[in-house]
């Protein structure tokens, strides 16, 4: 695993699931994105920068919260390496319409 991975820990069952990025593979913080009309706590996506460090580049990696061992739903190639600790932040359209605030 790489220096973070997403971890999806069952509070009453004590299961824990982790999205490994593969070997030499980085991730920075994954904030999570609900999912539109979301029904559960981990009805969503993670949305996170990966690096591959023996190739120097960086792709987004989209995993649904809910089944992380799956693999991503979406990955999206990075024309250019994003910097390790790079971040990601999720806003809503509704919530830029209504400017800064």
């Amino acid at each position: 695993m790489g220096v973070y991975a997403p971890v999806q820990d069952d509070n009453v069952t004590g299961a824990k699931e982790t999205y490994s990025y593969g070997e030499h593979h980085y991730g920075s913080e994954a904030p999570f994105a609900p999912r539109d009309g979301a029904t559960a706590e981990d009805d969503g996506y993670l949305v996170g920068f990966v690096t591959d460090e023996r190739e120097d580049t960086s792709e987004v990696r989209v995993p649904h919260a809910a089944d992380l061992s799956a693999g991503p739903v979406a990955r999206i190639v990075l024309p250019r390496r994003a910097p390790l600790g790079f971040r990601a932040t999720w806003v809503r359209a509704d919530q830029l319409k209504g400017g800064a605030g």
